[in-house]
Formats: structure tokens, C-alpha cells, sequence
């Protein structure tokens, strides 16, 4: 076989394989489908776990894992036993990024949630209680939705978890005690 008939078979082969190649990929590009609420509850489970890991290496070494109830909110009932507790700031510092990931996977699973509609009375209390907080030093505390909740990127620095100031503890409780 002469080099140009070798040279010619060996270009025909490659093209061939990436024919191939590209008509399997294209199986492989089909969209993926969107995770179910139970994945979902599953992956923010295992997020909780991993800050509580990441937690304990930061300076709570007896911290538990969380319970996690069916809304997707974290419990530590034997810390909340001893009476009101902080993250240290070494855990804050430290596992910041997997705070952001859990808060992460904590959007999409609120976002699959099927939306709940409040009453009337239930979405006015909710407007006066984030008016309150307003007032209470959180000027941009958001109002929640129609259908209820607020997304828990929209709350202002020092009132979200695991970073509730004792500024917003203290709005919370003058805007709760009525």
C-alpha cells in the first residue's frame, strides 16, 4: 500500500470514529430532567450534614447532625435544649462556602416545593411582621410573596442563618411578642 492510499484509508477511519463519536454524544445531550422534591430533600439533607462535619472540624466538636424536618429547616434540639446558641465565628469563617451550597440546593428545594397559597389573614400578618422588622433596623427586609415566604437570598446580611445578629433576634422578638 503506498503512502498516499495508507494516508487516505487513516483520514476515511478518522472520520468514521468521529461520525462515531458525535452521533453517541448527541444521545448524551438529551436535557437533563430537573431533580424530584425527594432527590432534592436528599441532597440538602446531606448539605446539613456536611456543615455540621465541616462544624464540628471548625471548632464545635461535639455538634450532632441535624434533624431536617419536611420544609427543609435544619434542628439541633439538644443545642436548643440549653437555651439560645450562635455558630462560633471560626465555623462561620470556615465553612462559609458549604453554607453557600447548602443554601444553594435549600433555593431549588423551596423552588420545586408546590407553591402554597396563604389566606388573607395569614399574608397581612406577614406584611405587618416584615413592616416591624423594618422598623426594627432592617430596612431592606423584603415583604413576602402573595402566595407566601420570602426566598432566602433576599434576607438582609445578619438575618439569615447561620448568622442571626442579635439584632435581628431582637426584632424578631419585639415584632413576635404582641
Amino acid at each position: 500500500m503506498s503512502f498516499k492510499r495508507s494516508r487516505k484509508a487513516c483520514l476515511t477511519c478518522v472520520g468514521a470514529v468521529g461520525l462515531v463519536l458525535s452521533l453517541a454524544a448527541c444521545g448524551a445531550a438529551a436535557p437533563r430532567q430537573q431533580p424530584s422534591g425527594a432527590s432534592l430533600y436528599q441532597r440538602l439533607v446531606a448539605g446539613y450534614v456536611a456543615y455540621a462535619r465541616c462544624a464540628r472540624a471548625h471548632g464545635m466538636p461535639n455538634l450532632p447532625d441535624p434533624q431536617v424536618d419536611a420544609e427543609g429547616n435544619d434542628h439541633y434540639p439538644a443545642l436548643d435544649r440549653q437555651g439560645p446558641w450562635r455558630w462560633p465565628q471560626t465555623v462561620l469563617v470556615g465553612c462559609a462556602k458549604v453554607w453557600d451550597r447548602v443554601h444553594a440546593i435549600r433555593d431549588q428545594f423551596d423552588s420545586a416545593q408546590p407553591q402554597r397559597a396563604d389566606s388573607a389573614a395569614t399574608h397581612a400578618q406577614q406584611l405587618a411582621l416584615a413592616r416591624c422588622i423594618r422598623r426594627h433596623g432592617f430596612p431592606t427586609f423584603p415583604d413576602p410573596a402573595a402566595g407566601g415566604g420570602i426566598p432566602v437570598n433576599a434576607v438582609p446580611p445578619g438575618f439569615a442563618k447561620p448568622d442571626l445578629s442579635a439584632q435581628a433576634l431582637a426584632a424578631i422578638r419585639a415584632c413576635t411578642s404582641r
